[in-house]
Order: C-alpha cells, then structure tokens, then sequence
C-alpha cells in the first residue's frame, strides 16, 4: 500500500491518460471509417498500416508530455536500448490487430501501458470501433465503458467461455487446447481480448504464440487492477520494459482460480500429448 501511495502522488491523472487514448483511437477510426489506407509488411512479414504510423506519432507526443520520464517502447518505433536504464517506461501498441483492421473486422484495440520497476502501473485499453474501454491508474478506481451486463465468472473450466485467437484457430496451432474450456469463440487482437475479460465480457482468454510486450502491457495492468490474473504458463512472472520484449510461452488471462484450472490441466495435456507440447515449442 505505502508503494502504491508513493506512485500515485507523482503520476497524472487517469482523466488525462483517459483523453490522449480516445485521442489515437480517433484517429484509427477515421481510417477504418474511410476503408481505404496504405497497407506495407515490416521486415517480420507483419502488416503496416497508416494508422498504426500515425497514431504511434500522436501517442509518443502526448505521452512523453504527460510523463516525461518515461522511456518509450513501442511497436512502431526503433527501439531504444537506453530504455533498460530507465525504470519507468511506457510500454504501446497503437493498432494491436491490424490483421483484423485490415480485413475490416471491428476487433482491433489501442493498448497503452506505463510501467515502473517493470510492473504496470497506469494503462488503458480501447476499441476505436465499439467504443468499449478500459482505464486504471495505481490507486484509483478503475473505469470500464461501452460494455453491456458484465457476468459473474462461472465455478469451473466446462462452464466458461474463452474469446481465443482468430489467427491461432485458422492456422491449427490453439487446437488442442480448445477441449480445455467449455466454449471458446474467435476474437482479434490480444488487448482487445484481454480489455474484455478484465471487463467482465469473456470468462478467460488464452494464447499459445509468442507475444511482445505492447500486445499484452495495457491489457495485464487493466486484470490486475479488475482483481484478476495473466499467467505465463512456463511460471515465470510477466514483467515489462525488458531487454528481449518477446515473450514465447503460452499464457492466460482471467479469474485466478479459473486460470490457475486451466493451467493445471494445460500442462496435463502437454504430459500425455508430447506432439501437441513439440509443436506449441516450436510456434
């Protein structure tokens, strides 16, 4: 609690966090509204759109003006290794889902997260489509809107529903951990998915492909703050602003027992199918 006060008494407001993100979620909307933008591939075969280009530029300005002793670590700028010097740091996808943006399919998410010691400590997620948000800020309340009713997390693995990857269900790779939960429905961008679970919307949401830091920083801050987890299925801790920013376990998000469930019986799975545990190593 005493750490908490500490950070809060220096940090903005989360009104003022709160008004930068519906800032570069507007202008990602304003190209999915007009349907047409210039689409590139990075060096990764990953696409490059516009929009992720021009909302990075207005997130880095107003950011770094709302806390400037932050380092700045982003998917759509160079990295700086200055950074690891530094112990606060925001951490930004400015179109998390661009895949989905691209094929015209609202489910795609601006993630912003501040870290100090590498750990969340402010953040916010957005739909720029939907409207569906999520706000927090290290002792303060934490803010959703644009949801519908939030339901109560069920009592077990076979009654929840899990929003998993769209991309993992076309290529195979999230099969067979599909059996683990009761229902599981395809959903873009991995903030997105994490904004709705810590919202209450979705029970759990899992991945089995390598994550980089700014997929998952606004989104694990917002569990946290909601009262849940993000697991790393090797064990280790999620923490944030570090040398290597690609993360390759397989993780999930949601309610603590539930999540602590599903990872009991993941590594089951992964005993009893050695294929399935080769071929989730090598994704």
């Amino acid at each position: 609690m005493d750490r908490m006060r500490k950070h809060a008494n220096i940090l903005f407001a989360a009104a003022d966090l709160k008004r930068v993100l519906l800032s570069g979620s507007a202008i990602v909307r304003s190209f999915f509204c007009k349907g047409s933008t210039t689409i590139t591939r990075k060096q990764d075969g990953s696409l490059l759109t516009e929009a992720d280009l021009e909302t990075n530029e207005l997130l880095r300005r107003e950011l770094t003006r709302l806390f400037p002793s932050a380092c700045w670590l982003s998917e759509e700028s160079a990295d700086n290794p200055e950074r690891l010097s530094n112990p606060w740091a925001w951490v930004v996808d400015p179109l998390d889902g661009t895949k989905e943006f691209a094929r015209g399919i609202p489910e795609f998410a601006v993630s912003v997260g501040l870290v100090h010691e590498h750990e969340p400590v402010a953040g916010g997620v957005v739909n720029p489509v939907t409207g569906e948000i999520g706000i927090w800020q290290q002792g303060q309340p934490i803010e959703f809107g644009g949801f519908g009713v939030m339901k109560l997390p069920p009592s077990s693995l076979a009654e929840a529903s899990a929003c998993i990857s769209r991309s993992e269900i076309e290529d195979g790779t999230v099969t067979p951990c599909v059996s683990l939960v009761g229902t599981v429905r395809a959903v873009g961008s991995v903030a997105y998915k994490l904004l709705r679970v810590a919202a209450g919307v979705d029970d759990l949401t899992f991945s089995v492909q390598p994550k980089s830091e700014w997929d998952i920083c606004g989104g694990v801050g917002l569990l946290q703050a909601a009262g849940k987890v993000y697991r790393r299925c090797d064990g280790l801790p999620s923490r944030f602003n570090q040398p290597q920013v690609r993360i390759k376990s397989p993780a999930v998000a949601g309610p603590a027992a539930l999540v602590e469930e599903f990872i009991a019986r993941y590594r089951g799975l992964m005993d009893a199918k050695p294929a399935a545990a080769q071929a989730l190593a090598i994704s």
